[in-house]
């Protein structure tokens, strides 16, 4: 008789940017690696319609419980909580946080004051950590020294089974942790293979521009004002143009358009659905990431890089650090439009022989961030299922 599969609560109480695109990866590998999987999500009318078409490949083989009670607030009063109740109505064994940003801060400071989460959590917490900023910075600013002391005591009384980062040069200097962490590529999923031309075409892009892409959430922390500052900037010649894709601040929006007015700008102020993200990045000959105090990972990076297209960023951070080791673009410095646009420039510049070097290098460091490589970084940390 085969055993019973054991049982994984997967927590994730929020849906915007990359949340559902990553738990339906670690749904559909925890599933084919032997879990049966409780999703504890926000089902309020709107979020769950949203949930329920995203994953709706998946929604015959999971179950689904709300992270909220039936006056909409969180079970047991918190978030912290609401996970421990989520993990003893559905009997899990395992807790996974598809983003534990979403809990660990207020959960690190009240352990260094001695005040710890629900026993029941205890030894089977598990999630990714996109912005532990503890880890890297431990002694400024301040609030990071409690974190990282609060951190301290629960993996010395054994709280945490497996934290996943997604900064590979991070997870190499956590010598005392070595066992707890393991690295998670930021994933890029489909096919990112389109011919330019046919890309440009079905976008109405002109044929004969060399396009710039400003990809996702456009605000001034993503450096969208550096890149408007840039083009705007341009000499009318140069034959520059940019494709602006994800939703955009109104303000900006408004600027763009203005671009689009003199033909050298096209602005997609939506979602993006998966196919006009595809014929984006086959349109673009750089794509931009001009974050401005950037922390962390960017599946932007990974996309580009499964185009085979260069990227242009600032020049400070992780991003920097693997554009920098892997050659794969240029980088200005950080908060600069003069700077932004120079290497712009430059990028327009570079000779065929430089273009298709650092092509494949996208294409090289691509294939450590696929679909394939993500899911064996995620599964085997667990050793067989038992």
């Amino acid at each position: 008789m085969k055993p019973e599969c054991p049982d994984l609560l997967i927590f994730e109480p929020q849906i915007a940017g990359h949340r559902l695109t990553w738990l339906q990866y670690i749904t559909e590998d925890f599933l084919d690696f032997g879990y049966r999987v409780t999703l504890a999500l926000d089902l309020r009318t709107e979020a769950e319609k949203i949930i329920r078409e995203n994953l709706s490949p998946l929604c015959s083989r999971i179950t689904m419980m709300s992270v909220f009670d039936e006056h909409g607030r969180w079970r047991g009063g918190s978030k912290i909580k609401s996970m421990a109740e989520c993990k003893a109505i559905s009997q899990a064994r395992h807790v996974f946080v598809n983003e534990l940003d979403d809990v660990a801060s207020s959960v690190l400071r009240r352990a260094a004051l001695g005040i710890y989460p629900p026993p029941s959590l205890k030894g089977y917490l598990n999630g990714i950590y996109f912005r532990p900023r503890f880890l890297s910075e431990p002694a400024w600013p301040p609030g990071n020294m409690i974190k990282g002391s609060g951190f301290r005591r629960l993996c010395e009384q054994g709280w945490f089974k497996h934290i996943y980062l997604v900064d590979e040069y991070l997870i190499s200097s956590q010598t005392n942790h070595n066992h707890l962490f393991h690295f998670l590529p930021d994933v890029w999923s489909g096919d990112y293979s389109c011919p330019s031309s046919d890309a440009r075409k079905a976008l109405d892009i002109p044929p004969d521009k060399f396009v710039f892409l400003q990809y996702g959430i456009g605000n001034r922390r993503k450096g969208l004002h550096l890149v408007i500052s840039a083009m705007t900037k341009m000499m009318p010649d140069s034959g520059c143009f940019l494709l602006c894709a994800g939703q955009i601040e109104d303000h900006l929006a408004k600027k763009i358009v203005l671009l689009e007015k003199k033909g050298v700008a096209k602005l997609m102020n939506r979602y993006v659905s998966d196919e006009e993200e595809r014929l984006a990045f086959g349109a673009a000959d750089v794509v931009l990431l001009p974050y401005v105090d950037h922390y962390g990972s960017s599946g932007v990076l990974s996309r580009a890089a499964a185009a085979g297209k260069m990227v242009i960023a600032s020049d400070a951070g992780l991003l920097a650090k693997r554009v920098r080791e892997h050659g794969l673009g240029l980088l200005f410095k950080m908060n600069n439009a003069r700077a932004l646009q120079n290497s712009m420039v430059k990028a327009v510049l570079l000779n065929n022989e430089s273009r298709s070097e650092i092509q494949r290098n996208a294409l090289r460091y691509a294939s450590t961030c696929s679909r394939e490589e993500f899911r064996q970084s995620l599964v085997s940390p667990w050793g067989p299922v038992k």
